[in-house]
């Protein structure tokens, strides 16, 4: 029986570390949402794909499908998020996108208008032209998309408790999107 291979394209959601030189990768992809895999060999020190792995980053990936987790054996950068080391801002803005988009999705397909607005506020924190405001009408939308109560109608003052509530996981990354009031 031959292993089924299969490319997708998405953001790197989080990385962590197992092994002496795997890490588990959390992608967010239009055609299985979230997906969970295993890059093998990219922590060593001659490794292409380490970079490439980055949080933020949207990315190509070859996949093979195991009984457990799919096992990643290519990746190359579609468009890379490196511009944001010069704002400690921005760094902090993106990691708690990252991690917020995390506890929202599940392993399920996502509409084009879902995912296109999750790649519009990536690009609008990447490129820095996301102020508070925009971000959480941004949120808003997407929160309302997946089926959810708006957070300006919820009892919570900030959109991470707001997620915290509805994932049931505290949101551990920077406050900076109030939801009610500035």
């Amino acid at each position: 029986m031959k292993a089924k291979t299969y490319t997708i394209s998405g953001i790197v959601l989080k990385r962590v570390s197992t092994g002496e030189t795997d890490r588990i990768v959390t992608l967010l992809t239009q055609d299985q949402g979230k997906i969970t895999c295993i890059a093998k060999g990219v922590r060593k020190l001659n490794s292409s794909r380490s970079a490439v792995l980055e949080p933020g980053n949207f990315i190509k990936a070859f996949l093979v499908s195991t009984k457990s987790l799919p096992i990643m054996t290519q990746a190359i950068i579609i468009e890379d998020c490196n511009g944001m080391a010069n704002s400690l801002a921005s760094i902090r803005a993106l990691s708690q996108l990252l991690e917020i988009l995390e506890k929202l999705f599940v392993e399920e397909q996502l509409d084009n208008q879902t995912y296109r607005l999750v790649l519009l506020l990536r690009k609008q924190v990447i490129t820095n032209n996301a102020s508070p405001q925009i971000m959480r009408r941004l949120f808003g939308q997407l929160i309302t998309l997946l089926g959810y109560q708006h957070p300006d109608d919820s009892k919570y003052d900030t959109i991470s408790d707001y997620i915290s509530a509805l994932s049931d996981k505290p949101v551990r990354s920077f406050e900076y999107l109030q939801v009610k009031g500035s």
